[in-house]
């Protein structure tokens, strides 16, 4: 048994053993209800049908039908996962029940990827505390994994991801490397990992860590959930959060957790960040400083962790009043791994950047008698009934696009911000935080940096089964029976379409592209992103 660090009261092995048996005459229900949940309600069926060539409605009924010749019932819904999984959307995924909803397996240390030389290499950037092995410390580079090759290992796990584009998949496989929440990704095949590394001196050596398991954290106030009391509008990648809120917990000092603390100076850059204090703590998921390079000019950063939000105008508000304080000459905001939130809530910052009017993306059910039936309940979903009754007349796929949210319910909150502003994003950042990037581009505020040539390319309104029993019963519908065992299920149920020069296109599986692609360096990702902030306050003052 391998000696490893930080040893937890569970070790992954001893937990394969936890399971929940369901009948096989519900679990073929199970997957009769979710076919029909997709058939009626997911908006991009029509184009991930095409585009990833799956059929997932017939899978769905030939799982159903094999039901009771699956050996358990974990194996079943690890099938039921993958069908979901070809989808290619973070946004539509199965959730598992207990035990399996809490656990989150995962090593002790956090590897990033960064370039030197034009090679891209895998780096050690944070520890859980000091291991064992002396030698294992930040900075070192891994070369193999159980002796595959890093790079190689990485592009496989990538396929086991839900990422829709190759950048988002590598992104995403990059994190599951060290930390997997159970209810959204199936448990790692290997109960340790033996690392080949290469430590400071440049030799060669080997580590091994068992495969641990923490249990999910509890999120924080108004990060993006579905208990922020915005649930018909929310855009958010649920196992992206949850991954999001276990590294906070797992590698944040509890007394440390802000971005950067009053007065910081990184070491040896000689850049300071003077963090300012929002008056309301609306925005929890944001924070906010003024940077100030060597030579003495400063800039405002914006660090956007999460779009969630409990009140959507003192979310703005909060961020307008921290804007106000920062210096005029240029803005900073930056979203990456920003996996949603409220989806208003992003799209009102943009109104904050410029003076000039703001075109927002256009949101579209799919056509069917069950959306049809939807909006004809409660009035928020109204606007889209007309196209819906229409459907037999015009043959089309989709209802009308209209903005989540009125116009006019943002007056008055127009360009806070005078200066030249630049978005930093990459492949992790989705959802709520895809309409914003997309917004940003499409509305023309300002050059976007990109860690990679796209964002995650999610583009959506996500509901559960609960929310579409709900909305549907409003308009006359018999409810969703409950799934046995607390299984869950979310689903996209309005797509974004752009604007501007983009007019039409969905943001789905295309995201938004950077006018600038930075490749992370060494000094990015163990140093606090010191050379993409400096390339940031270039772009910023003209020189790119």
């Amino acid at each position: 048994m391998p000696n490893t660090p930080n040893s937890p009261s569970y070790a992954l092995f001893a937990l394969r053993n936890q399971t929940v048996e369901i009948s096989s005459g519900d679990l073929s229900a199970i997957a009769l209800q979710l076919r029909d949940v997709l058939r009626d309600y997911y908006v991009h069926l029509p184009q991930k049908t095409a585009s990833m060539a799956i059929n997932p409605l017939r899978e769905l009924e030939l799982l159903a039908d094999d039901a009771a010749a699956y050996p358990s019932t974990a194996a079943y819904l690890q099938r039921l996962a993958r069908i979901f999984l070809k989808l290619r959307d973070r946004h539509t995924s199965i959730r598992l029940p207990a035990p399996w909803n809490a656990m989150i397996a995962y090593l002790p240390f956090v590897a990033e990827s960064c370039y030197e030389a034009g090679r891209r290499k895998l780096i050690v950037t944070k520890l859980v505390e000091a291991p064992d092995d002396p030698h294992f410390t930040v900075g070192v580079e891994l070369t193999h994994w159980n002796g595959t090759p890093i790079q190689r290992f990485v592009e496989t796990l990538s396929w086991q991801t839900n990422g829709s584009n190759p950048w988002a998949r590598i992104a995403l496989a990059l994190r599951a490397l060290t930390l997997r929440p159970l209810a959204f990704a199936p448990p790692p095949d290997e109960d340790w990992v033996t690392l080949t590394y290469v430590d400071a001196t440049g030799a060669q050596r080997q580590a091994t860590f068992l495969w641990q398991v923490t249990f999910k954290p509890d999120a924080t106030a108004g990060a993006g959930t579905r208990e922020s009391g915005n649930v018909p509008l929310l855009g958010l990648d649920e196992g992206t959060e949850v991954v999001n809120q276990t590294l906070k917990s797992l590698f944040c000092d509890p007394g440390q957790n802000r971005l950067r603390g009053l007065g910081l100076t990184v070491t040896g850059s000689g850049m300071r960040f003077d963090e300012l204090q929002g008056a309301t703590g609306a925005a929890p998921g944001v924070r906010s400083s003024v940077m100030t390079l060597p030579d003495g000019k400063s800039f405002g950063l914006l660090r956007i962790f999460s779009f969630g939000a409990r009140n959507i105008r003192g979310f703005v508000e909060e961020i307008a009043a921290l804007l106000m304080q920062m210096p005029q000459t240029g803005l900073i905001v930056d979203v990456r791994a920003n996996p949603g939130g409220t989806i208003p809530a992003g799209e009102a910052l943009l109104r904050l950047l410029t003076p000039n009017p703001v075109d927002f993306s256009r949101n579209a059910f799919l056509a069917t008698p069950a959306t049809r039936r939807l909006s004809s309940g409660a009035a928020f979903f109204q606007r889209w009934q007309r196209s819906l009754d229409m459907v037999l007349e015009t043959g089309a796929t989709f209802s009308q696009g209209f903005p989540l949210v009125e116009d006019s319910h943002w007056q008055g909150l127009e360009g806070t911000y005078k200066g030249p502003v630049v978005l930093i994003t990459d492949a992790l950042s989705y959802s709520t935080t895809d309409y914003f990037a997309a917004g940003f581009e499409d509305n023309k505020i300002g050059k976007i940096i990109g860690l990679d040539p796209t964002t995650g390319a999610g583009g959506a309104n996500v509901w559960n089964l609960g929310q579409i029993s709900r909305f549907s019963q409003e308009g006359g519908a018999a409810p969703l029976p409950p799934m046995p065992a607390g299984i869950e299920a979310n689903i996209a149920v309005r797509r974004a379409l752009r604007v501007g020069p983009n007019h039409g296109l969905p943001l789905e599986g295309l995201g938004a592209s950077p006018d600038i692609l930075h490749h992370t360096t060494r000094r990015d990702v163990v140093a606090g992103n010191q050379d993409l902030l400096l390339r940031a306050a270039d772009v910023l003052q003209g020189a790119i």
